[in-house]
């Protein structure tokens, strides 16, 4: 069974129309005597017209007369099915307003469409190909490489169960209704169905470590959308759309397909494109939230530093500040514990339970309490954090640089017994707190 056949006079004839394509009528074929001068397109054997209704198809088709020859075009012939198909896709294209031809061949041997459609200004070839029998995913890949080598767009329509090669090139199922009904195409059209949070600023969903899990702050959304296959669909309306360049074969990665190829509309791409520009700007705002984060680390690691630099010197000068304080009033000094905010978080020395001196203060903090620390002594480690002192407090206020290397010969300061226990050292997150106010919360 082919559908196209060579008259002696007329050329390449195509007996599914009622022209056979060159303004002819089927008369001058069907069951004339002597018989037509019609032969095979491919091994050049006498074929004569059939006319076979089957169903709701009126079929015409070329038969090939006893002892024929080995003819690739017979042995093509898969069955009435295949042959269906191909008259579906035809029809459908033709209806779409386009030409379509079968069993179309390159020049150069290297492929044969069952069908090839051509647009009506010539631009554009698809090739609709029926594939009912069984073939290997490497052959169809080859096949369509080499459709594409020539600029021919290509859909490989199957109406068999099991597909291998449905997801790996532009191609998609069929069924046939058992009540006679159009053919519906069942699977490789997908739809994208979107997702947004309802605050794109502030995206909830995604908890995975690669989209900013982890990162303080709010991210914006990049979409929670997926493909979907999509519902069937008729056939004719599926290959009128491949004619309107209005669907097209693109590759996805949803949860049920992973790299698949699928047949989808500008308005479902427009969709999924929606998220792809979302995601450079979350991606973003993860590197922005991240160098933040990173900064805000680098800057408590810079002063717990600082603090512990600071309570280093004021425990170095505790023994100096405490002599010195002797040595000017005749008096044994207690010295605080702790650094303590009234006093710029410097360390208090009281004589006679009145404040008399204060070491190493926060040049930072000086400002602030500057009438409170006006009348008392600042001791400083060295010329450096003296000057920074200086910068912030009352003029005439009298810093003294004490050496770091206690004085064997002063008595042990008093340390007070009230509040905080007595010890040698302060713990550093205590004094962070203390800095940051966050004891008092």
């Amino acid at each position: 069974m082919v559908f196209v056949g060579e008259h002696a006079q007329w050329g390449r004839i195509d007996v599914t129309l009622p022209d056979l394509g060159c303004g002819r009528d089927r008369s001058g074929v069907h069951r004339t005597r002597p018989a037509a001068p019609v032969t095979c397109y491919e091994c050049a054997w006498p074929v004569h017209l059939v006319h076979k209704p089957h169903q709701q198809y009126d079929l015409w088709f070329l038969r090939h007369a006893d002892h024929a020859p080995h003819c690739a075009a017979k042995a093509a012939g898969e069955g009435l099915q295949h042959h269906l198909l191909k008259l579906d896709l035809a029809a459908h294209a033709r209806a779409a307003g386009w030409q379509a031809a079968y069993e179309v061949a390159a020049p150069d041997g290297s492929w044969r469409a069952d069908v090839l459609a051509t647009s009506p200004d010539g631009r554009r070839r698809v090739a609709l190909e029926a594939q009912t029998s069984a073939v290997s995913t490497a052959d169809v890949e080859r096949r369509t490489a080499r459709y594409r080598a020539d600029g021919i767009e290509v859909c490989w329509f199957t109406d068999r169960r099991t597909v291998p090669w449905l997801d790996a090139v532009p191609a998609v199922r069929v069924e046939r209704p058992e009540d006679g009904g159009p053919v519906q195409v069942v699977a490789g059209p997908a739809r994208f169905v979107p997702e947004w949070c309802e605050d794109r600023a502030d995206c909830e969903l995604c908890e995975c470590a690669n989209c900013g899990a982890g990162v303080p702050g709010p991210l914006p959304c990049a979409g929670h959308g997926e493909w979907r296959p999509a519902d069937p669909l008729p056939l004719a309306r599926f290959v009128a759309a491949i004619c309107a360049d209005t669907t097209r074969a693109v590759r996805v990665d949803s949860e049920w397909d992973t790299d698949a190829v699928r047949w989808t509309t500008r308005q479902y791409l427009a969709l999924r494109e929606a998220e792809h520009r979302a995601a450079p700007q979350r991606r973003q705002a993860i590197v922005r939230a991240g160098t933040a984060q990173r900064r805000a680390r680098s800057d408590s690691e810079r002063h717990r530093a600082a603090v512990e630099a600071l309570m280093t010197r004021q425990r170095q000068l505790r023994p100096s500040a405490a002599a010195f304080v002797r040595r000017e009033t005749g008096l044994r000094p207690a010295v605080g514990a702790d650094p303590e905010p009234a006093f710029a978080m410097g360390v208090p020395i009281t004589v006679s339970g009145r404040p008399y001196a204060v070491i190493c203060p926060v040049a930072g903090r000086v400002a602030a309490l500057r009438t409170q620390l006006s009348p008392l002594l600042l001791f400083a480690a060295d010329t450096r954090e003296r000057d920074r002192i200086a910068a912030q407090a009352a003029p005439g206020q009298r810093i003294e640089i004490l050496d770091r290397t206690p004085d064997p010969a002063a008595p042990p300061p008093a340390v007070p017994q009230q509040g905080v226990p007595q010890h040698a050292e302060t713990a550093v997150r205590t004094a962070v707190h203390r800095m940051l106010g966050l004891d008092r919360i």
